[in-house]
């Protein structure tokens, strides 16, 4: 039996990288997983080859910028699956910019309001419904752990999401809901693909000499939202083969 047996799970941005990772490795431990992203076609197709190795997923197109598709995703998580246990707010995006070239609506307000406010958002209609022993993973950045050269919107927002993650920890621990952040490193995905030269130029930073695979995030994922994990609250779960240990 897998250690998320009977748990029903929302993920957020999950067509790709991390948040497809997450997604995969929920559903091999026995999760019922809702998940979302705005393309439609391809959601689709991972939910039909999920479907036929025999998992238990459903994919809600969504984005995650509008409030009446994250009502929509939950209000479809609970037709379907009458309860929701675990809420993983993935969804994000990066600008790269000068902080003295970036656009305020463009390249800073779109990056906030996707990686932050949509977590927030998020939590919201979560928490009202979750009953003790459900749990809340925010997927942060170690780039919210100091300066981000060409990436002051989104070192802003992780660093926020750190902080929501640590406010909602202790809001939300009384009413037997834990939340936790997860700070990726370099991690394979489409956000850092393998031949770009931002991803190359981590690679020297990181002591074990590698990037990260999406799975090796959903890993974690599913550790925080077990019952092993239960004293567990208001964390911050560095991932990133030693890159800020050095």
């Amino acid at each position: 039996m897998g250690k998320l047996q009977g748990k029903v799970a929302i993920v957020t941005g999950a067509t790709s990288g991390i948040g497809l990772g997450i997604v995969e490795v929920y559903v091999e431990e026995g999760a019922k997983v809702v998940f979302c992203g705005r393309r439609e076609e391809l959601g689709k197709s991972i939910e039909a080859d999920l479907r036929a190795k025999g998992y238990d997923v459903t994919f809600v197109k969504a984005d995650m910028l509008k409030e009446e598709d994250i009502k929509n995703l939950f209000d479809t998580t609970l037709s379907k699956y009458g309860k929701v246990d675990i809420l993983v707010n993935n969804a994000g995006i990066l600008k790269m910019s000068p902080l003295l070239e970036m656009d305020v609506e463009k390249d800073w307000d779109s990056v906030i309001n996707l990686n932050l406010r949509s977590y927030f958002v998020a939590t919201q209609y979560a928490a009202k419904l979750m009953g003790p022993g459900s749990s809340i993973i925010n997927i942060a950045s170690v780039g919210g752990l100091g300066g981000c050269p060409m990436l002051a919107s989104y070192g802003a927002s992780k660093a926020a999401v750190i902080s929501l993650t640590k406010t909602c920890g202790v809001e939300l621990a009384p009413k037997g809901i834990r939340t936790n952040a997860i700070l990726p490193g370099t991690i394979y995905s489409e956000m850092m693909p393998k031949d770009s030269e931002f991803t190359k130029s981590t690679l020297s930073m990181i002591p074990m000499g590698r990037a990260g695979e999406p799975r090796e995030i959903g890993t974690v994922a599913a550790f925080l939202a077990s019952e092993e994990a239960s004293y567990i609250c208001g964390a911050s779960i560095v991932v990133d083969g030693g890159m800020t240990a050095s």
